[in-house]
């Protein structure tokens, strides 16, 4: 069979052509494959740290508070424009009907006239009572009065993450608890029920055991669902995007980073209103003192008579001819105002001594948490020994009860209620070695200690 060349050429590039299309579909598939695993692992393990700055750049909160932060800053330079010169340019232009004055002559004439006018003015204030220079200081520290707000704010959250990341250790812990005593509870009903065959059980002991089973069904079923509902809850706080599938946490051991010279945000905060009321009480004052400003400016004009024969002048020797300079001073004394700056003054005082009380009732509200902590985690680690002697107490009764149980000395009631027992030891002791570990880190917390441990 003759097969010209060119058919084996086309074939080759055909063949070579599908090649090279395979070879870019599989890479691309690969690049995806890579780029999914990449992010997968990614997500896949999230410590408490992980969780705590995740919630900082994403928790709703924080956004808003970050906007405020935003929005005080710009009020700040809005503030500062008061101290600096305004400038405007100014035009207008007018055409005349009927009886008018003629401005070469000076009288009266019946001739349609255009006039354009141009000018350039500038005002600068000099002194108005130092109101605002205090406003711009006011303005100032209320942006760092917003900062440590929203540094207080973020804290809150920050807690609040922690005590949802650990409640979804606890109900995992209570999950694989439950989990663990189902398989036990299998193992003793298989047991119970050879012993029937045999004769040393009784149809009452397999149908206690039986029920005893539904109650451990019963009880994981339930457990699942509050740690679906822990998930959720994490997720929330963290301002992460609504879902039911579970999170890959690991929880390691917390670190302390103690900040030096540490003062609280919520203190800060106070402070900061302090000041800022003793400069708005200030601006306030200053309104009884003469304003002072400086104004300068130039204009010029371009006028022509329409339908007039005589030539008028050209319009940038006009402009030129016209131009004219000022400069003025301007000095205004407030006299009476209705009794409207007396009364910002004393409004103004009000509110320093509400914010210095203010300043005091913080210094005392944190001071009594910090004592609160430091009692909470002293509690705390004598609660956990007392639950780990319970724990270990329970399990040696448990045992003993079920070595009678399958020996036939006890009862499937007995069993039922020393593993109830050994159940509740096990949870109160899960339960306690959290509340141990979020006292430690709120007593950290108020004594300086960062809750986000920067990488």
């Amino acid at each position: 069979m003759h097969v010209s060349s060119e058919k084996l050429q086309n074939g080759f590039k055909a063949g070579y052509l599908c090649l090279v299309k395979t070879n870019l579909t599989m890479n691309r598939t690969i690049i995806i494959s890579v780029m999914l695993a990449t992010m997968q692992t990614a997500m896949a393990q999230m410590t408490l740290n992980d969780c705590l700055i995740y919630a900082r750049d994403h928790a709703h909160k924080n956004i808003i508070n970050n906007l405020a932060t935003d929005k005080a800053r710009i009020d700040s330079r809005i503030s500062a424009s008061a101290l600096m010169p305004s400038i405007g340019l100014s035009a207008d232009g007018n055409i005349s009907f009927g009886r008018n004055i003629d401005p070469e002559t000076n009288t009266y004439d019946n001739k349609k006239t255009l006039y354009t006018g141009f000018g350039l003015n500038m005002s600068i204030p000099l002194f108005d009572g130092l109101v605002s220079i205090n406003n711009l200081k006011a303005a100032r520290t209320r942006r760092r009065r917003m900062e440590k707000s929203a540094e207080a704010e973020a804290d809150i959250v920050s807690i609040e993450v922690i005590k949802s990341f650990y409640n979804v250790s606890f109900c995992k812990a209570m999950v694989a608890q439950i989990e663990e005593q189902l398989a036990r509870d299998r193992k003793t009903m298989m047991a119970t029920e050879r012993g029937e065959q045999l004769g040393t059980k009784s149809g009452a002991d397999v149908a206690e055991i039986r029920a005893i089973l539904a109650n451990d069904e019963y009880e994981l079923t339930n457990q699942r669902n509050l740690l679906a509902k822990a998930y959720l809850q994490l997720r929330g706080a963290m301002g992460m995007e609504i879902s039911t599938e579970p999170l890959d946490l690991v929880e390691t051991e917390y670190e302390a980073e103690p900040v030096a010279g540490f003062i609280h945000p919520r203190l800060e905060e106070a402070l900061m209103a302090v000041k800022e009321s003793r400069y708005n009480l200030r601006a306030a004052k200053g309104a009884f003192s003469p304003r002072i400003s400086l104004s300068a400016g130039a204009s010029t004009s371009y006028y022509k008579m329409i339908g007039d024969h005589f030539p008028a002048p050209g319009f940038s020797r006009q402009l030129r001819d016209n131009m004219g300079q000022y400069i003025g001073l301007s000095v205004s004394i407030p006299l009476f105002t209705g009794l409207a700056t007396a009364n910002k003054v004393k409004r103004a005082g009000i509110e320093l001594a509400t914010c210095r009380t203010q300043l005091e009732q913080t210094r005392y509200d944190i001071e009594r948490q910090k004592t609160e902590a430091r009692l909470d985690y002293r509690a705390s680690a004598e609660e956990f020994v007392s639950a780990q002697a319970r724990l270990d107490a329970e399990q040696l009764a448990y045992n003993a009860i079920r070595r009678k149980f399958e020996l036939g000395s006890a009862s499937a009631i007995d069993l039922y209620t020393s593993g109830a027992k050994l159940a509740s030891a096990r949870a109160a002791l899960e339960g306690k070695r959290i509340n141990r570990i979020i006292c430690r880190i709120t007593l950290g917390y108020y004594l300086g200690e960062k809750l986000i441990h920067e990488k």
